[in-house]
């Protein structure tokens, strides 16, 4: 079972439908996915049209049986995929986290639980760097970061690389897996620029940018308002399409790093 985040600090990048696609376009593809929504927003969650039943105390804060009796729910979505909720109340782990002994460690040790269970672990972080952040991070196996090819894209990806960095020294087989341009307008010169500067930062780091480009369109957008991932709402459009090429990309690299 490999673990798989996708963290970035800056907002408005797409990282909750880029996890959607990734956990559906694996699913489809045979592989057991288990999705975790760690951000107190709770995109993830409401994305696929869900509340949180234990409003409050959601299925990720349980999740990491910070309290005697609580166990998380794992709700299945469709067959291979299933996830864990949440909303605002994950906050909450910030505090508990804090007055912890080997706090970082607390959703690694949570995932380890359920090792065997799934091929893939995805999980939608909070847009920040938190302790529950550091949690994500000690938890993966790998790294994947969204981001919008615009001016300023650069900023912050260096505090998150320095970030991965220093969890290596707790963790050190965690990877970036690759950063991936999301909302791309290619026909756009600055696009074009943007991600070539990615492009230096990731590999100066031993990464990499992933060739395929999610374009910025409407089905994107409006899927998770549906209650669907890009596939289920859109599965005709291009930028379902670039998924398609992202998920068979994706695979493809783990096949070469010797992960099923």
């Amino acid at each position: 079972m490999k673990v798989i985040s996708l963290v970035n600090q800056k907002g408005g990048v797409a990282k909750t439908t880029t996890a959607m696609a990734l956990a559906d376009g694996f699913a489809r593809r045979g592989k057991k996915v288990l999705l975790i929504d760690f951000d107190p927003q709770g995109h993830l969650t409401t994305s696929y049209g869900l509340t949180e039943h234990n409003v409050g105390y959601p299925q990720a804060l349980c999740f990491l049986e910070l309290d005697k009796g609580a166990h998380a729910r794992e709700e299945v979505l469709k067959d291979n995929l299933s996830i864990i909720t949440s909303d605002i109340g994950l906050e909450e782990a910030n505090t508990k986290l804090a007055m912890k002994v080997g706090r970082e460690r607390y959703l690694m040790r949570a995932i380890k639980k359920i090792d065997g269970k799934y091929d893939y672990v995805i999980i939608d972080s909070n847009p920040s760097l938190s302790i529950t952040t550091i949690n994500v991070l000690t938890a993966s196996d790998y790294v994947l970061i969204p981001f919008k090819p615009e001016y300023n894209s650069f900023k912050g990806v260096d505090l998150l690389l320095e970030s991965v960095c220093d969890v290596q020294a707790i963790k050190p087989d965690i990877e970036v897996l690759g950063f991936v341009a999301t909302m791309a307008d290619v026909r756009r010169t600055s696009t074009k620029e943007a991600i070539e500067v990615i492009r230096k930062r990731a590999e100066e780091a031993g990464s990499r940018v992933f060739n395929s480009t999610i374009r910025i369109a409407v089905a994107a957008a409006d899927a998770p308002s549906h209650g669907k991932s890009v596939f289920d709402y859109a599965p005709n459009s291009g930028v379902a399409e670039d998924y398609e090429k992202l998920c068979d990309e994706i695979l493809a690299t783990l096949a070469a790093k010797g992960v099923d």
